[in-house]
């Protein structure tokens, strides 16, 4: 592996990009957590291009626009008006075929599929809404992207995402001990 200026740009946009996306899983809000990652996903899909991690690359684009789209929808419902569950299904289903186009043209090997199984696991994680489901399918789309930034030899995805693990791990924890609390109270 060669260290460029490109290498350590990307590796700049990495640790930036894991920041944001490491907040999301600390977040209870879904606005917030959507808006985090699209932030985190135009880095992310930078970073994966600038290592010619062409399936990573055009899976983080694919979140990106998904994480726009859940926005826009999530806001409607945030100002009262009316959103469409009909809609929401044509996203997750058109998300899902997009990744599948993409993966054809950009596969690079089985360690590659490891970015588009997570991006088929965090795109359900948040159609489905609830954020402690979020929180533990992140579980297993860290794992995933953990081994995809092993692949391309990211060092600082691969550290981030370590850390990015842990906090998704605390994120789910520290919800399932509020709902242990709450339910006591109650």
């Amino acid at each position: 592996m060669e260290i460029t200026v490109i290498y350590i740009i990307s590796q700049i946009i990495t640790v930036a990009y894991f920041g944001v996306l490491t907040l999301s899983y600390l977040l209870q809000n879904r606005l917030k957590i959507l808006v985090t990652n699209f932030i985190a996903h135009v880095g992310q899909t930078i970073s994966m291009a600038m290592l010619n991690g062409y399936t990573g690359a055009a899976m983080s684009l694919i979140m990106t626009i998904r994480d726009l789209v859940l926005l826009v929808q999530e806001n409607r419902k945030i100002k009262g008006r009316k959103v469409s569950e009909k809609f929401d299904l044509i996203v997750l289903v058109v998300t899902v075929i997009v990744v599948i186009f993409l993966t054809v043209f950009t596969y690079n090997g089985f360690l590659s599929l490891m970015s588009v199984i997570a991006t088929l696991i965090t795109t359900v994680s948040l159609w489905q809404k609830n954020v402690k489901t979020y929180k533990i399918l992140g579980i297993i789309a860290n794992i995933l992207w953990l081994i995809y930034n092993t692949f391309i030899m990211s060092i600082m995805g691969v550290v981030l995402e370590s850390i990015l693990l842990i906090a998704s791990i605390i994120g789910y924890i520290k919800d399932s001990k509020n709902e242990k609390n709450i339910s006591e109270v109650e």
